[in-house]
């Protein structure tokens, strides 16, 4: 991969991230069942005040946590010009304390974070040690869905794959302290870095996602559960198959793999087909549909197609400049 080719993913690589995740928003945890009856197929941006969470945003373009969190991992990456949990931890505060405040259920919750991030974010304000501050047990997709600045960054500094991993666990047990949650952002890591190694192709993907599952489902223990969660991605898949073998929601990180991989070679990796098909899967829709749109930016080799509509993105300009100037740091190219 040459460094002009890798430049141009990486600035497109927040742009993209925040679209799949305003694709999603507005439909967050709705059922396929209910997109259909209600949209029919989802094709474009809606506006978000078809989420209950974010009733006041009238336009579409509007995007969350999954964005924020994103750009969160790309500024740390930035400040330190390097892997630094403190830097982490640091800009992960600033993206909570920023966030607005909404009554849900009669409770008042950060917009759109989930619980294990809530937790931990608490925990470091309260002053813990960053690599102390996650929330035993959590196994939510909150670090698949910003990884792939991390896995950038990596591939761009050739970081040593001993190394990577254990950036890849740090970064995980900040907020989700799970064997689980360490073995599924190991094994995302691996299928962000292929994808920005080599050209895409089904089965070298399969391939490299079975070798990746067996060697750290070893390392952690845990053997046996995701490998059966991502098994059924070696027949061709389908809307059915999908919904046949994962549990149709992708709140928990092996199902958030199962649902967003399932779409991204349903569509062989194409944006639009990968972002759009994991929104109408239902459930957790912004999450899979941010993930599955770093997956696309990284298997485009020219520049990426987004759709049309990707010019209403909510701070177009603030995504474009922080995703160019990461991406020339990263290569240390001029910004």
């Amino acid at each position: 991969m040459n460094g002009h080719t890798l430049e141009k993913q990486g600035s497109i690589l927040i742009p993209a991230v925040a679209y799949g995740d305003a694709a999603g928003l507005p439909v967050e945890t709705k059922s396929a069942k209910y997109i259909k009856n209600t949209y029919g197929r989802i094709n474009g941006l809606l506006p978000s005040s078809d989420n209950e969470l974010f009733l006041t945003g009238k336009n579409p373009g509007y995007w969350s946590d999954d964005t924020q969190l994103t750009m969160a991992v790309a500024k740390a990456l930035l400040r330190a010009d390097r892997f630094d949990l403190r830097s982490m931890a640091d800009e992960h505060v600033a993206a909570y304390d920023q966030t607005e405040e909404v009554t849900f259920g009669g409770k008042t919750v950060k917009r759109g974070w989930g619980k294990s991030s809530v937790a931990a974010m608490e925990q470091l304000k309260n002053g813990a040690d960053s690599r102390e501050s996650g929330t035993v047990g959590g196994a939510g997709n909150g670090v698949l869905m910003k990884l792939a600045p991390l896995a950038f960054w990596q591939f761009a500094r050739n970081t040593p794959l001993e190394e990577r991993y254990e950036q890849y666990d740090q970064l995980t047990s900040m907020t989700h302290d799970s064997d689980m949650a360490r073995l599924t952002t190991r094994v995302h890591g691996d299928v962000l870095t292929g994808l920005l190694q080599d050209p895409y192709d089904r089965r070298a993907f399969l391939t490299r996602l079975n070798q990746s599952v067996a060697l750290h489902e070893k390392e952690t223990g845990l053997r046996g559960e995701l490998q059966r969660d991502l098994q059924y991605l070696q027949r061709p898949v389908t809307v059915e198959t999908i919904e046949k073998k994962t549990d149709r929601q992708g709140f928990y990180a092996p199902q958030t793999l199962a649902m967003t991989y399932g779409s991204f070679l349903m569509h062989d990796g194409t944006f639009r087909g990968s972002v759009y098909g994991a929104v109408n899967l239902g459930g957790d829709t912004d999450s899979t549909a941010s993930i599955a749109a770093a997956m696309s930016a990284f298997r485009t080799r020219e520049t990426l197609p987004l759709p049309p509509d990707y010019r209403s993105l909510d701070q177009l300009e603030t995504l474009q400049h922080l995703s160019l100037q990461f991406a020339k740091r990263a290569l240390r190219s001029e910004f």
